[in-house]
């Protein structure tokens, strides 16, 4: 995945030919402002610049330049992933700057969005977060739109960054899937990786019994696929074979499920 595509514009993966482009974006002193940096990368944009640049070889974070539908770079989004203070659980922490000539376009909501959807559709960490500065009220209102919440407890009261006090009181913002699928879904996918199949399958059965989310990928067909592995994990390659052939039906097919089903037709005579 190197580009996401969105209502009026893209988001393509930062790479060293974007190193120009960010210094600009930083010059702006709204974006330094509002984008707060560690001390070392406020100092050293370059040092920034390499950070979120090796974050794709250290998998812990996910960094792309905003694109205009004219291929105009507008803006910044990161993602990383982060330990949530209340409850030790991994969460993306989104932050987000747009070049002054384009605010007010849509941009950052669109950004947000496409970017928000991706990592709650493709990966297990189901929350996402932002850190707002209660003075930056286009934020929050780009947070609303894009359907991110303050807490009713805890947080709500906001905290004091002791290293950028000058930003005043700072608010939590989460958004995450509320589905009983994916959760099943992503408990049964960390059962197979730890090779337990049959809590694997059992709990991909109970995804099958929720509700689907519309727009995610968590499909009855998808399910099927996944818990045909663990079935063959098990080697009970009948019900393996009639999974497979079921997601088939619902329209999903590729290159995995078409490998298996040819060594059970090879092997098993199915």
């Amino acid at each position: 995945m190197n580009t996401i595509e969105f209502r009026n514009g893209s988001l393509s993966i930062v790479n060293s030919y974007d190193r120009n482009f960010i210094h600009e974006l930083f010059r702006d002193s709204e974006v330094r402002r509002f984008y707060v940096l560690r001390d070392d990368h406020a100092s050293n944009i370059d040092a920034f610049v390499d950070y979120i640049i090796d974050s794709i070889h250290r998998q812990v974070g996910l960094d792309f330049i905003i694109n205009s539908e004219y291929t105009e770079k507008v803006g910044l989004i990161t993602a990383e992933l982060v330990r949530n203070n209340n409850t030790g659980d991994l969460m993306w922490n989104v932050g987000y700057a747009v070049l002054p000539e384009f605010r007010n376009l849509g941009y950052a909501s669109n950004a947000l969005n496409a970017l928000t959807n991706y990592l709650l559709n493709s990966f297990s960490v189901q929350l996402v977060s932002l850190d707002i500065c209660a003075k930056n009220k286009l934020s929050e209102k780009v947070a609303t739109k894009c359907g991110f919440k303050k807490p009713e407890t805890g947080e709500k009261i906001g905290y004091f960054d002791l290293e950028h006090m000058d930003l005043g009181v700072r608010f939590k913002w989460y958004k995450s899937i509320s589905s009983k699928r994916v959760t099943y879904f992503n408990q049964a996918s960390q059962a197979y990786r730890m090779k337990d199949y049959n809590s694997s399958i059992k709990l991909y059965q109970s995804a099958l019994s929720e509700e689907y989310p519309q727009g995610t990928p968590y499909t009855d067909a998808q399910i099927y696929a996944n818990m045909a592995m663990a079935y063959s994990s098990i080697y009970d390659y009948e019900t393996d074979y009639k999974l497979l052939m079921k997601a088939k039906r619902l329209g999903l097919t590729n290159a995995s499920i078409e490998k298996e089903l040819t060594w059970l037709r090879t092997n098993c005579g199915f």
